[in-house]
């Protein structure tokens, strides 16, 4: 096509706020003909094809219905097992999401399910023949997957303060999950994007899984700042409803407007039509004005699956039961549910005293003196009024507590013994249950724990260890446990590792075992590094393996927020994946770290340090650890380096925002720093002091730049540390390319890569991937992959700037033909800047190689047909708030997987009704009101007429540049039969009308 450039227009009337858009936000990462949004989310809910799933249901729900026509059979109410896992931030403090905030969410939810919620009396009269009691109970687990007593709440410390609904879902099936079969997961964290997500359920035939049927995770996700009651919650007032909507989701239910106009259903019979969600509808809950209600009819605002905010939500309906029903009584992972173990009370017997967790003491202890203390549990079936624990040493009784308070079952207290005097010779200290109510524990297999004690004084550098002699490391290694010295070739066939064994390992899901170092003083020297060698495969679709690196000053007391390493799953990855158990081939597999512990030596006492190597065991593959070595290193004392320049790769701003990083490299604390940087021959120069910037630490300093048309070299440079010159100057320069262009372009367009257009390319590096080309005659974009071997290149296609036009709603579409290659993996991100390429705070899409793949191929891949491609749909709701400035990237990050083609990039209106051709009038007949929709090759001036029957023209309307708008019109005040005549420089066409008032 011919894309032409056009000046600003103005808005017409009626668009949304940005405040209201941020409320009405919802992401569904619909698998058909939907679309996806990208800003602050309500819901990002992911939905299976709806010719698979729900012809499957519905098979479902007709012989459920054939079934009830010979057996008069009451419900049964059903009860669902939930397990609630409060991840508490990484970085320190509380979420502060009580076990009473808990137990009101869970009541919440059987409130709504059950319909005996308060404001059942608030649906109106209109919807309450259909409202119903689905018969749906949560109960927090009795049991856990082990089979001991729970509460069914779990609470712990994450890796991350905020996680990715879609990018982290391995993450936290690795941190904290129970087994998906059995238990409802509720992830309770800070969400990006979203207040909710939840995994939608699959049918039992198979190839519509849902995807891969080795599924990756399976639950819901709360934001903690609406998960239960909080009426200070910032977009609106929680009342638990967020876990009700997600809940919905979990058990089948899609979005009450279809996620599409009146055309598209939700699959319900008794939940009306219509034409879009009604986010940030609140109080007084009274009906949309009919001016919105182009479906003519009553929406059902009320129901739990809408975007009304909680306090006018109160109904589901007796479809959407049947279907949550239908969905339990059939769906895997959903019917096993309820003969869940989680649903029972464990078996338990009389006086059962359980050592819950070891406090202390730890492994490794610095001094002879001890405060010995556990953590005991009452998995009894009855009240511990009194118990003895004994503390022991190698069969010698150190001590005895003698307990003689109430502990009902369930509860949990700290049993703290005397401090006790320990020897410089390894021992091992046991505590163990006794004398429980006055007579022997009811169950001795929980009631004693054992650790092998080492005190000790603080070592000095160097420390090695290479794991083929004596290993002085402190944790559970050896056969039976994670950890284990194992052949593992590196520069010889024959080297020993040590291994941690993740492979297939699902028995201690989860879990993370830790190595120790011994405890070392490093006072007195000015900087030092820790260097280790690791090799790792990742399983390909597989769940998260992790390797993580922390330090304690406090000879292992407490270990730090700050992680010295932390990789996860394919980031982890040194070598190809592969689905066989991982062992390194030769040096190649390995990867060598070196990491600067100078800050550590540097931010106060350091005669106490030690570090804990964990594993992070994902079920997935084998992780091997090398030639640990920590070295008193001989660094500059005032050195510091740019490491990294943070600018927009295209502007149109005459003064761009850039920041550049540095990192203190040497070992004394910077105070001072000058520095300058120079473009089109004029420097300038500026000091920051009042630094507090410690050795390692890094420090981001942000500048708004200058610049001209085109491309700018600006080059950085630090010139001054702490007054004087820097001592190691090789590191203080650095130069980049800021880029302005102001090429403006109007919704809607289309780029079919026929014609010449201003979208351009930019990359990271000097890789650049993105190049335009052509598949026979057709003009295309193609990230060329396959043969780029170098990864982690991110390449960009940036639109010109854009504005709304005329729109008051906009999607996006392309199409892309990929081809998957077993062991790597490529991502194409689509993002919205609102700043003209300052920053892209909007994420569109972010598919990995299996959501953009038609197929797999282990060759270079080149589409042969149409059947090669598939099309994806974004919503822009997020952009309509903003008149211009805007920006759409693809963003391609190579992993060397295979060729991308990207083809006919089409922005306009969010088409309300499929198969338009050129143009369709509907709903036909038509009632008060109906729609042109067009989709046009290239943009025109049209004139729209309506002629009677008699050949008399009783409206015209002039239209401009149309492309693939929809366009709303009020009907003639007559009934009959009209002719709607659409004529321009492209288009001639008439299409027969009637109108019924």
């Amino acid at each position: 096509m011919r894309l032409t450039l056009l000046p600003p227009t103005t808005r017409t009337p009626g668009f949304r706020s940005a405040p209201e858009q941020m409320r009405i936000f919802c992401v569904s990462l619909i698998l058909f003909l939907s679309f996806f949004s990208g800003a602050q989310n309500r819901c990002g809910s992911v939905f299976p094809e709806p010719e698979d799933f729900e012809n499957w249901i519905h098979s479902k729900i007709t012989e459920a219905r054939i079934q009830r026509a010979f057996a008069e059979n009451k419900a049964v109410v059903y009860e669902i097992p939930v397990v609630v896992h409060v991840m508490e931030p990484a970085s320190g403090g509380s979420l502060n999401i009580t076990d009473a905030a808990i137990l009101r969410q869970i009541e919440i939810l059987n409130e709504d399910f059950r319909r005996t919620n308060a404001d059942a009396s608030n649906t109106p009269a209109v919807f309450l023949p259909v409202a119903a009691d689905v018969e749906v109970q949560f109960v927090l687990a009795r049991q856990d997957p082990a089979g001991n007593p729970s509460n069914g709440i779990v609470r712990v410390r994450g890796t991350r303060d905020k996680y990715s609904a879609t990018a982290h879902q391995r993450l936290l099936r690795s941190e904290s999950y129970w087994p998906a079969e059995h238990y409802l997961n509720i992830h309770v964290l800070d969400l990006f994007s979203f207040l909710g997500y939840a995994s939608f359920p699959v049918s039992d035939l198979p190839g519509i899984n849902n995807g891969s049927s080795e599924y990756i995770w399976d639950g819901v996700l709360i934001d903690y700042l609406y998960f239960g009651e909080n009426p200070t919650a910032p977009e609106f007032a929680s009342f638990g409803r967020t876990a009700t909507h997600e809940i919905g989701h979990y058990l089948g239910l899609r979005h009450i407007w279809g996620d599409g106009s009146c055309s598209i259903d939700d699959f319900v019979d008794d939940t009306p039509l219509a034409d879009d969600d009604n986010g940030g509808l609140s109080s007084p809950c009274t009906f949309p004005s009919d001016d919105n209600n182009v479906c003519e009819t009553d929406e059902m605002f009320q129901n739990y699956m809408d975007y009304t905010d909680d306090t006018c939500m109160n109904i589901f309906t007796e479809g959407q039961k049947t279907r949550i029903r239908t969905v339990l009584e059939n769906s895997p992972r959903r019917i096993s549910l309820l003969t869940s173990p989680g649903l029972s009370e464990p078996l338990r017997v009389s006086n059962d005293l359980a050592i819950t967790k070891l406090l202390s003491p730890q492994q490794t202890e610095c001094g002879n003196v001890i405060t010995p203390s556990v953590q005991v549990t009452n998995f009894g079936d009855n009240a511990i009024t009194s118990y003895d624990i004994i503390l022991s040493n190698n069969s010698t009784v150190l001590q005895t507590v003698n307990q003689n308070s109430t502990l009902n079952v369930n509860e949990s207290e700290i049993v703290l013994f005397n401090d006790e005097l320990i020897d410089t010779v390894p021992e091992d200290l046991t505590f163990t249950v006794s004398n429980v109510n006055g007579t022997t524990d009811g169950n001795p297999s929980n009631s004693l724990t054992t650790v092998p004690l080492i005190s000790t004084s603080s070592q000095s550098l160097p420390f090695s260890v290479n794991f083929e002699g004596t290993v002085d490391l402190q944790g559970q290694t050896g056969i039976t446990h994670p950890w284990e010295i194992a052949i593992a070739p590196k520069e010889s066939p024959s080297n020993n590792a040590l291994q941690f064994k993740g492979f297939e390992n699902t028995s201690a899901f989860g879990e993370a075992t830790v190595i120790k170092t011994p405890v070392f003083n490093l006072s007195g020297i000015n900087s030092a590094e820790l260097a280790f060698s690791y090799a790792y495969a990742h399983v390909p679709g597989q769940f998260q393996d992790g390797f993580t690196l922390k330090y304690s000053t406090d000879c292992g007391l407490s270990f730090s927020d700050e992680f010295l390493f932390n990789s996860y799953g394919s980031e982890l990855a040194t070598t190809s994946s592969t689905s066989a158990p991982f062992v390194p081939a030769d040096l190649t597999d390995w990867r060598d770290t070196i990491i600067s512990i100078t800050h550590i030596i540097q931010a106060g006492d350091a005669s106490e340090v030690q570090f804990a190597f964990a594993g992070q065991n994902g079920g997935t593959n084998n992780l091997f650890l090398d030639d640990i070595t920590i070295l008193q290193t001989n660094i500059n004392a005032t050195d510091v380096g740019i490491t990294n320049i943070d600018a927009p790769l295209t502007t149109c701003h005459n003064a761009t925002g850039t920041s550049f990083t540095v990192r203190n490299v040497g070992y004394e604390q910077i105070t001072e720093l000058t520095y300058q940087y120079t473009i089109s021959g004029n420097t300038v120069t500026e000091t920051l002091d009042n630094l507090t910037l410690v050795s390692g630490e890094f420090r981001k300093i942000n500048l708004a730049i200058p610049v001209n048309n085109g491309v700018n070299a600006v080059e950085f440079t630090i010139t001054e540390v702490n007054g004087i010159a820097d001592q190691n100057p090789s590191d203080n320069d650095t130069i980049v390319s800021l880029i302005k262009n102001d090429f403006e372009d109007t919704y809607p367009l289309l780029v079919d890569f026929e014609m010449s257009d201003f979208w351009q390319t930019a990359s990271s590096n000097e890789s650049q991937i993105w190049q335009r080309a052509s598949v026979g005659s057709n003009g295309i974009l193609l990230a060329d992959a396959f043969s780029q071997t170098v990864t982690g290149t991110q390449s960009w296609f940036i639109s010109p700037s854009l504005n709304t036009g005329m729109l008051d709603s906009a999607g996006l579409s392309f199409r892309a033909s990929y081809a998957s290659r077993t062991g790597f993996e490529d991502r194409l991100r689509v993002l919205m800047s609102i700043d003209c390429g300052e920053s892209y705070g909007f994420e569109l899409l972010d598919a990995d190689s299996d959501s953009l793949a038609v197929v797999e191929s282990s060759g270079s891949w080149i589409p042969a047909s149409e059947a090669d491609w598939k099309e994806f749909k974004l919503d822009l709701k997020s952009s309509i708030p903003w008149k211009d400035e805007i920006r759409i990237a693809f963003v391609f990050t190579n992993g060397n997987g295979n060729n991308l083609y990207i083809d006919d990039i089409n922005i306009g209106i969010k088409p309300t009704k499929s198969n338009v051709g050129i143009f369709t009038v509907f709903p036909n007949p038509a009632h008060r009101k109906f729609n042109v929709a067009f989709d046009l090759n290239e943009r025109d001036d049209v004139q729209i007429r309506i002629i009677d029957i008699s050949g008399k023209v009783v409206f015209t309307r002039q239209l401009k540049n149309v492309l693939n708008q929809v366009y709303d019109f009020d009907a003639i005040s007559q009934d009959g039969f009209y002719f709607v005549k659409i004529t321009g420089r492209t288009i001639s066409k008439t299409e027969r009308l009637y109108i019924r008032r």
